[in-house]
């Protein structure tokens, strides 16, 4: 086999290509439980998060438990304040992961946990 024959035809990137992708609701859920879960410093596993359409955007609910400590606050903030100063990111982060365009995000928490940095020690 000579060289010529194992070398790529184009550079992808070059030539544009017919088609479409589709991501489905499952993988933008599961990327929207995983970025909530890295903005509050949560496994992952503890979050759910539920999309819907809302006039062509997405709008996001994500429900989880709030860390007592670690990355999701500064010490005497209310829950409120914490919540409120992460939901932004998490809408920011989603966006720039799946390319979509998120009209709003609603947090819901459902309880208190430790860190998942606490978990680990």
């Amino acid at each position: 086999m000579s060289q010529s024959a194992l070398s790529p035809v184009q550079d992808a990137g070059s030539v544009p290509r017919a088609g479409h992708t589709r991501v489905n609701a499952q993988a933008l859920t599961a990327t929207a439980r995983a970025v909530a879960a890295n903005v509050f410093g949560v496994e992952a596993g503890l979050v759910r998060a539920f999309l819907r359409d809302d006039a062509g955007y997405l709008a996001l609910t994500v429900h989880l438990p709030l860390p007592l400590s670690g990355t999701s606050g500064t010490a005497g903030s209310t829950v409120l304040d914490r919540v409120r100063d992460r939901r932004a990111e998490i809408g920011e982060q989603f966006s720039g992961l799946t390319g979509s365009l998120v009209s709003r995000v609603d947090v819901r928490v459902t309880g208190i946990v430790a860190s998942a940095a606490e978990r680990r020690h």
